[in-house]
């Protein structure tokens, strides 16, 4: 019980509704009833994690996936070809590190779902604002990608850094400080396209 209103709190501190990155309040927020009331009796979670990594898998889980179709889109629609071929290496590298934390939630007990869909949160776009992405071309659309890009890339370091300081799995805080290192690495790179 305790895990999933952490997995709650984790969500509404790191944006869940807000589109722009914030650093987690002082004050702990309650997690909302029907989360907090869901019964986790069903699931043998490993000991050697604790609420914060249960949290950060399952939310960056769908933090990559969905950037993984915002630069298949970029692959096929991006005007300036360094963009095109920084999204297929953005791609490659967030496959890989998706597969890593499907085999950390089933390493750790959690089920698969998603505690996150329909939520507007600080690093993902919006369904509208994928759409709207989709119908730009020209430079207006390496503009656009490129903004939501380099949001998606800090909040996940933001993310990762509160990992490596509250995580208990030593696996899952390795992975945490290594996001954070390819993402400081993508940022720049983002930087000089």
């Amino acid at each position: 019980m305790r895990a999933l209103a952490v997995v709650a709190l984790l969500a509404v501190l790191t944006g869940c509704g807000s589109s722009v990155a914030a650093s987690p309040p002082a004050v702990p927020m309650t997690p909302p009833a029907s989360v907090a009331s869901t019964p986790a009796t069903e699931w043998k979670i490993d000991p050697s994690f604790n609420a914060d990594d249960l949290a950060w898998i399952e939310l960056m889980i769908v933090m990559d996936d969905q950037l993984l179709r915002v630069v298949g889109i970029a692959e096929k629609q991006a005007a300036d070809p360094a963009v095109r071929a920084f999204a297929t290496t953005v791609a490659g590298g967030h496959r890989t590190e998706v597969e890593q934390f499907k085999a950390t939630r089933t390493r750790s007990g959690l089920p698969v779902r998603n505690p996150h869909e329909g939520h507007d949160m600080a690093g993902m776009m919006t369904e509208p604002e994928i759409v709207a992405l989709g119908k730009a071309s020209g430079p207006a659309f390496d503009q656009l990608f490129a903004t939501n890009l380099k949001e998606h890339l800090t909040e996940t370091i933001v993310l990762a850094k509160n990992i490596t300081k509250s995580g208990k799995d030593p696996a899952t805080k390795k992975l945490a400080v290594s996001i954070q290192t390819s993402r400081a690495a993508q940022l720049k790179q983002l930087a000089a396209l």
